[in-house]
C-alpha cells in the first residue's frame, strides 16, 4: 500500500522577494545611519576644538613630550645609580668576606698566643715560688751563719 505524500506549499515568490527586499533596506538603513552618526560627532569635535579634530593644543603635547623625555632620561641615569650601587655593594660583599675570613684567623692567632702566655706565666709562677722557697732556705740559712758566728765570737771573747 503506497501512502499518498503530503507536499508542502512553496511560498509565493512576491513574498519572499518582499522580506529580502525588506532586510537589505534596513541594513543599508543602518550602516547609513551609523556613517551619518560618525560624521555629526566629528562635525560636533572640529567645531569644539575651533575647526580641528586635535584633542590638545600643539604646545602643551610638545611640553608633554619634553616632560616624558626628561623623565625617561632620569629613569635612564636612576637605573645607572642603581648598577653602579649594585655592583659596589656585591665588591663591599667580597671584601667583607675576606676581612671576615682574615679576622676569625687572626682571632684563632691570638687565642693560640694567649694559650702560650698562660703556659708561659704559669711556668713563671711556679719557677717565682721555688725562688721565693730558695730565698727563704737561705735568709734562714744566712741567719744561722750569722747567728753561730756572733755565737763563736762572744765565745772567744773578741
Amino acid at each position: 500500500m503506497a501512502r499518498p505524500v503530503e507536499r508542502a506549499q512553496e511560498p509565493p515568490e512576491l513574498e519572499y522577494n518582499a522580506v529580502r527586499n525588506d532586510s537589505l533596506t534596513m541594513f543599508g538603513a543602518a550602516i547609513g545611519g551609523a556613517i551619518l552618526g560618525m560624521l555629526l560627532t566629528l562635525l560636533v569635535l572640529a567645531v569644539i576644538n575651533g575647526g580641528t579634530l586635535s584633542f590638545s593644543g600643539g604646545e602643551r603635547l610638545d611640553v608633554l613630550e619634553a616632560s616624558v623625555a626628561r623623565i625617561d632620561e632620569n629613569v635612564g641615569a636612576v637605573s645607572y645609580n642603581v648598577d653602579v650601587v649594585a655592583e659596589q655593594a656585591r665588591t663591599l660583599q667580597g671584601q667583607l668576606a675576606t676581612v671576615e675570613a682574615d679576622l676569625r684567623s687572626e682571632l684563632a692567632a691570638d687565642r693560640q698566643d694567649m694559650a702560650q702566655l698562660q703556659q708561659a706565666v704559669d711556668q713563671l709562677n711556679v719557677a717565682s715560688d721555688q725562688f721565693t722557697t730558695f730565698l727563704t732556705a737561705l735568709e734562714r740559712a744566712l741567719s744561722e751563719a750569722t747567728s753561730a758566728l756572733d755565737e763563736t765570737q762572744s765565745a772567744t771573747g773578741q
